[in-house]
């Protein structure tokens, strides 16, 4: 677009350009100086070429406004070239480009053309004198330089030149300068000597705190500036945002917010400064309040975008920044390279090699790939990710990377440490060997980095005498150095020695970092050494380290492992919820059985919508697999279903069991049925599932589709079949697949394998072929599980002839086993032998449970029911009486023993259980009841019995199977 230009709209009103306001000359199709296009920067340039030139003699004033046009478009290399063209240069000349150098850069040919000026002219007279605004661009490029002795001597020179000289803007350019060069308590004192320092002397002032990381007297500035009133404009409250954002002080930072709103600073009306804010939420970790300044904006630059993007990077938050990245490039089509490099290190922590393979051709169509940054990153992220791939598809990748990537002393050091963690994850040590003899060549083999990397690689190459012989040849080992040995000692599992370097360190007086620190609580791990854990945590708490996320983690995972996860939960406070390794808690509380634990986890994970590995996933699932825990199970499903978390296969496998163990058999059909990918895992579990619930035809016929896929055949596999073949009376075809199992499917029996076949023999009343089983394929004949099972089987089919002999070898191998006491009660008691009975051990107090409305009731043994659990049992018994029940004799000793209550077993836990579920349940709800030993066989008798009549289905699972009572009948067809 061309656009009618006059001189007023174009040239500055500052000192340099006073004489030019009197020129009025006509000037048309010019460009406006901030809306300059490619298309217009060739127009300027094509005017420049026809006007100056279309007049023999063009008057100085269009050189200086073309000069002036190009420096404000960033043309320096056409400005200098006019420049170097004119044949007369005035202050002003010298003026706009050395202005044009201080913006655009590079600085130093401002500081060049200034010490060419003062020397021009022929004599003192004809010599240019710099006037105020010279030395404030000057002092600006001293400060984008950090060159400290120049600016001295420019403040020198002014100091000359007296006072009335210097001028407020000078003197915020001075305060600047020093600022700039670290020389805060200079800036200070030039502020200090402002007789009445105004916005801008305040706005040097704050932003030479904040910059140089005295955030809080930055904000004792601000309090100052608004307690005097001064008027604050956009740039002091970006400074106040970036000390906020720095102190991570959240709550201060949105009274700041609320006080940029009552200035009239509305959001979208200054768009850097709502980017500001972004920074500020995304570094609070405030992720809520980041959204909501991003959706309020009237205008999104990419500088938004990015800032959301990283914010979800920086706060782990990988899928939205994928997301943001998608509707990045739907909305505005284009991004830069720090998108790219924030986008790619997303990429890299979900390993995600395909997405990363789409940003890689976008590179290459877009002509980033002479970025170094942007290359550098892309490398990094085919190293990270091609750890999880294919090696024979990915593993020349990264070297096909690494050709194409434009060589410089910059980055050097950055592309041989990368390529060497390549060699690292490859475990490729001949290729390590030649890029240690590149960094030789390329004498970078002394770099920090590049030194932690050639220990790493030889580390992880299995060569830690290399790395020794590395980290020797150092003259002063700094901690990056260090730390990289400890890390790779620990690799190697010389965890003693990876101690011991850390002892050397401390007392070296090497400060140790979150790399060292992590290593050593590692190695603590590994040697079990909790005493040394402790110490070193004490010593963490003594540092900047207390609340770092990845030291933490780690804490939490030392406390995990050995065995005390109350203090891993104690300082999960140290850090947001957002940041905790939810997963090692989770696996912490499962190995100690500590599922009420996890399921307050759980919670949490939901409040701070946090990430869980499928791993996790799969153990809280299985943590909720109980009769009593369905609807926390179904709340955890709804949770992992939002988050994306259910698509992986070891999630699914979770989901099965969880449905299995709360009893509910169709949904984990339903589960397995809709998982598109179904590993060997599922595929044992939803069998096993059909075996605990009475359906063995339906197991054997997934078994032999499991295996008509190829799918791997595991010991768990191979036991539930066996079971399935013992509920199916199929002796023989357990018989022939226990002995073909370790040829067939290279799994050898162990005594669970043996304990099935048994099993069956006894459920099928083929004793003699039991007897020569046992004597000629049993390998350990001291295990409990095969007698117990024998002892369990003989008493299911009354043969108390084998019972005894099963129990016999029980007590020979534990006179105490409190289960074979138990049985020998029954035992005794089906023999007829009552005295001998009552004096047999029980298992002592046992319990029930029943959850209603996402409460857990427990009934005890030993404590008597409720009025209305009481009433309602009466009620019960009554019912059953007048249709006609009739209690099981044979076990109504021991029945009467377990429990207080005496009347059909309707005192015992399950029962009570059972009845304050009829009370509290909707009419046909199921009522699922978890009993914590077997149930007796009068309670089991007395479910089928009412199940005719309660109108719904009733579920009991004790310590052995599940018992779905329906129709007067029992899914475990009354062998348990």
């Amino acid at each position: 677009m061309h656009f009618l230009l006059t001189c007023s709209s174009i040239i500055p009103s500052s000192p340099p350009f006073l004489l030019l306001q009197s020129h009025t000359p006509k000037l048309t199709h010019f460009p406006q100086l901030n809306h300059i296009t490619p298309h217009n920067s060739q127009h300027l340039k094509l005017t420049h070429f026809l006007k100056p030139h279309a007049n023999p003699k063009p008057p100085l004033f269009y050189f200086n406004l073309h000069l002036q046009l190009y420096t404000n478009a960033g043309f320096m290399q056409e400005a200098r070239d006019l420049f170097d063209s004119m044949p007369e240069r005035t202050l002003i000349s010298w003026t706009i480009l050395m202005s044009g150098y201080a913006k655009h850069g590079p600085s130093a040919e401002a500081l060049a053309l200034f010490k060419e000026m003062l020397s021009s002219g022929d004599n003192h007279k004809t010599r240019l004198r710099p006037d105020s605004y010279v030395y404030a661009v000057v002092l600006r490029s001293c400060g984008e330089m950090r060159e400290l002795g120049f600016g001295k001597g420019v403040h020198g020179q002014v100091l000359k030149k007296g006072e009335a000289f210097l001028d407020g803007f000078l003197e915020n350019s001075l305060v600047n300068m020093y600022s700039s060069c670290g020389q805060l308590e200079d800036a200070v004192l030039i502020f200090d000597g402002i007789e009445k320092p105004g916005l801008v002397a305040w706005s040097s002032m704050l932003s030479a705190y904040v910059k140089n990381g005295f955030e809080k007297e930055g904000l004792s500035v601000f309090l100052d500036m608004v307690s005097k009133g001064i008027k604050l404009d956009a740039f002091v409250f970006s400074m106040v945002i970036k000390a906020c954002s720095n102190l991570e002080e959240l709550n201060l930072g949105i009274q700041v917010h609320g006080l940029m709103v009552k200035k009239g600073f509305e959001k979208g009306s200054c768009l850097f400064l709502d980017n500001s804010l972004m920074d500020f939420y995304a570094k609070c970790k405030d992720l809520r309040g980041l959204r909501n300044v991003f959706d309020q904006l009237y205008e999104k630059d990419l500088v938004s975008w990015n800032t959301l993007i990283m914010g979800y990077v920086h706060n782990f938050y990988y899928f939205e920044a994928l997301r943001s990245f998608r509707v990045l490039m739907h909305d505005i089509c284009y991004c830069d390279d720090f998108t790219i490099t924030s986008i790619l290190k997303a990429i890299s922590s979900l390993h995600d090699m395909g997405y990363g393979r789409q940003v890689h051709g976008y590179i290459v169509r877009t002509g980033f790939v002479s970025n170094s940054y942007v290359m550098c990153s892309l490398l990094d992220m085919y190293i990270e990710c091609i750890e999880h791939e294919s090696w024979e598809q990915w593993e020349k990748v990264p070297l096909k990377v690494y050709a194409g990537l434009e060589r410089g002393e910059a980055n050097e050091c950055i592309i041989i440490a990368s390529m060497l963690k390549w060699c690292s994850l490859l475990s490729n040590l001949d290729a390590g060997k030649v890029f240690h003899s590149l960094a030789s060549k390329l004498a970078v083999d002394s770099d920090p980095y590049v030194i932690s990397a050639l220990i790493d690689m030889y580390s992880k190459c299995g060569v830690p005498d290399a790395a020794l012989r590395v980290f020797e040849r150092v003259e002063n080992p700094g901690t990056v150095t260090w730390s990289a040995l400890i890390s790779g000692l620990s690799w190697n599992g010389w965890f003693v020695e990876a101690l011991t370097c850390f002892n050397k360190m401390q007392l070296n007086g090497i400060e140790a970092n979150e790399f060292t620190l992590t290593s050593v609580i590692l190695a603590c791990v590994a040697l079990g050494d909790l005493r040394k854990g402790r110490e070193l945590h004490c010593k963490i708490l003594k540092t900047c380290y207390e609340s770092n996320v990845s030291i933490v983690n780690m804490l939490i995972n030392l406390y995990s492992q050995l065995s005390d996860h109350r203090q891993a939960l104690k300082i999960c406070s140290l850090v947001s919820d957002a940041e905790i390794s939810w997963n090692l808690l989770i696996q912490a509380s499962l190995k100690a059985n500590d599922y009420e634990m996890i399921h307050k986890l759980l919670r949490r994970i939901q409040s701070c919508f946090g990430y869980l590995e499928p791993i996790s996933v799969c153990d809280i699932f299985r943590s909720c697999s109980s009769p009593v825990l369905l609807n926390m199970g179904m709340q955890a499903q709804a949770y992992m279903t939002k988050r994306g978390l259910l698509s992986h296969p070891t999630s699914g496998n979770g989901l099965i069991q969880m449905y299995s163990g709360c009893g509910q058999i169709a949904e984990a059909d339903l589960v397995f049925e809709s998982m598109p990918e179904k590993s060997s895992l599922c595929w044992t579990s939803i069998i096993s599932a059909k075996v605990e619930h009475g359906h063995p035809s339906e197991a054997l016929t997934l078994f032999n589709e499991m295996r008509r896929r190829n799918k791997l055949v595991d010991s768990s596999t191979l036991k539930s079949i066996l079971k399935a073949c013992s509920q199916m009376g199929r002796v023989d075809k357990a018989h022939s697949l226990l002995m073909s199992m370790e040829v067939v499917y290279g799994v050898k029996p162990s005594e669970e394998h043996y304990s099935c076949v048994i099993e069956a023999f006894t459920r099928a009343g083929m004793l003699e072929e039991l007897e020569n089983f046992i004597d000629e394929v049993v390998v350990d004949k001291n295990d409990t599980k095969i007698w117990n099972t024998l002892l369990s089987s003989a008493r299911v089919i009354g043969n108390m002839d084998m019972a005894k002999f099963a129990l016999e070898k029980l007590l020979e191998i534990d006179p105490n086993d409190c289960f074979a006491n138990l049985m020998l009660g029954k035992v005794l008691v089906m023999l007829g032998k009552w005295k001998d009975a009552s004096k047999t051990k029980t298992l002592g107090p046992n319990s029930s449970c029943i959850e209603v409305q996402n409460k857990i009731f427990e009934f005890v043994s030993d404590q008597k029911p409720s009025e209305d659990v009481f009433y309602k049992l009466a009620e019960i018994e009554r019912e059953m009486e007048e249709l006609g029940y009739v209690e099981d004799r044979n076990h109504l000793l021991h029945d009467a023993e377990e429990e207080e209550y005496d009347g059909a077993g309707l005192g015992h836990t399950e029962m009570k259980a059972i009845a304050f579920g009829l009370l509290s349940l909707p009419h046909r709800t199921p009522v699922r009841v978890i009993k914590s030993v077997r149930m007796c066989g009068t309670c089991h008798h007395a479910c089928k019995f009412m199940s005719t009549f309660v109108d719904r289905e009733l579920v009991v699972k004790d310590n052995c199977t599940f018992h779905h009572f329906r129709d007067g009948k029992c899914s475990c067809r009354d062998s348990w």
